[in-house]
């Protein structure tokens, strides 16, 4: 399948702002198919250990230099290993079984916070391997050392972190990284991190872009950083939802947001294309709700939200791509085009697109929950072509 970006128009769900302010030339993104991670069997000792791909977010980068991948494994453990490339439409084998690359940093964290720190995403960039996390349900905004990065020597990873972006919170800088192309980078600022979680006051409404520069970063410094991107809810102004009403459906609660976002959105991963930037998520297409399932569904004629527990509700959900204009951005030009990402597996029912690597003309994506192993998810990769 071809998706040509300069008439979105038409691919697309909603257009939101002018495409011709968006888009200057011609790409087209041609879908390859998914990649496949390993199966642990259940009862193989790795698996008791915790050394898989089960409930794995699917935080991964790939390694140009061996044509491999570096993904996650299971959250409770949050190890490394390193795949092989099979291509589309194979599955990868472990090609160097799980290890700790930040050489114990990350569990010393977790001690002097008393709380897990997920790592949420990978970025390759010349030879190293750049990684970062935020603390796990962190509803009071706690500030924590959120980034590091270690050599692609795996054997001698030299991990140096954790730091700060700024003084700026995980919640806005955690969860998502990419490369800006040297062209556009400004007082050494190449690092693009972000975070658009749920509604936290720390977070950012949309999609968020903090520029950074890490290089020489030691353990506990606030690397110099600029503000890009970021979209501020007011969260005491309040709008009134009418469930029954479906004109409200996509509505936030709240001013301040993109358009079209609500409480359980999120964006996952980042990545720029020529003078594009792209950020990948899942986007609610019901109403936004704080509530139960049962209220979700009662009150809005039936909609489901896949998610159990009181919580944020906005289900169902659809893979989406926001798509700015860099430069454009830069001038202060907000103007954005949305289209959905058709090749979702979702085979529980929800979509959840993570983190994304480019290089040369290969562009992957990790879908967590892309793939089910018995009653349990594990993260695919889908490898698109760029033109």
């Amino acid at each position: 399948m071809l998706i040509l970006i300069r008439h979105l128009v038409i691919a697309s769900t909603i257009l939101l702002g002018a495409a011709s302010s968006v888009f200057g030339s011609d790409v087209k993104i041609e879908y390859l198919g998914h990649i496949k991670v390993p199966k642990v069997p259940y009862e193989d000792k790795a698996y008791d250990e915790g050394r898989h791909f089960g409930y794995s977010r699917g935080t991964f980068c790939y390694i140009p230099e061996r044509d491999s991948f570096l993904m996650i494994g299971h959250p409770y453990g949050q190890k490394f290993a390193e795949l092989s490339n099979p291509g589309p439409g194979g599955r990868a084998k472990i090609v160097k079984d799980f290890f700790d690359p930040t050489q114990g940093a990350h569990a010393e964290q977790e001690r002097e916070t008393d709380s897990q720190i997920h790592l949420q995403a990978l970025l390759y960039d010349r030879g190293r391997i750049y990684l970062s996390g935020e603390k796990w349900y962190n509803v009071t905004g706690t500030h924590i050392r959120t980034h590091g990065s270690f050599s692609t020597n795996i054997d001698n990873p030299e991990f140096s972190g954790f730091w700060r972006v700024g003084n700026r919170s995980g919640q806005v800088t955690g969860y998502y990284m990419a490369r800006i192309p040297d062209r556009y980078v400004e007082n050494g600022n190449w690092l693009l991190a972000g975070g658009s979680v749920s509604w936290r006051g720390g977070s950012s409404a949309g999609p968020a872009a903090i520029l950074a520069n890490p290089d020489g970063a030691v353990a506990g410094a606030k690397v110099p950083s600029s503000e890009l991107l970021v979209y501020r809810a007011n969260l005491d102004d309040r709008r009134q939802i009418e469930f029954s009403n479906p004109l409200h459906k996509g509505v936030s609660m709240y001013e301040g947001c993109i358009d079209g976002w609500m409480g359980n959105n999120y964006v996952g991963g980042a990545a720029v294309v020529g003078d594009r930037l792209i950020f990948f998520g899942r986007q609610g297409k019901g109403y936004d709700f704080y509530g139960s399932n049962e209220d979700y569904t009662r009150l809005t004629s039936g909609l489901t939200d896949p998610y159990g527990g009181k919580g944020f509700k906005s289900g169902p959900f659809e893979a989406v791509m926001w798509i700015y204009n860099l430069e454009a951005l830069k001038q202060g030009d907000r103007s954005v085009v949305r289209m959905t990402f058709p090749w979702a597996l979702a085979p529980m029912g929800h979509c959840d697109l993570r983190n994304v690597s480019v290089h040369d003309d290969m562009l992957y994506v990790s879908e967590a929950s892309g793939e089910m192993f018995g009653d349990e998810p594990m993260p695919v990769i889908h490898a698109l072509r760029i033109r």
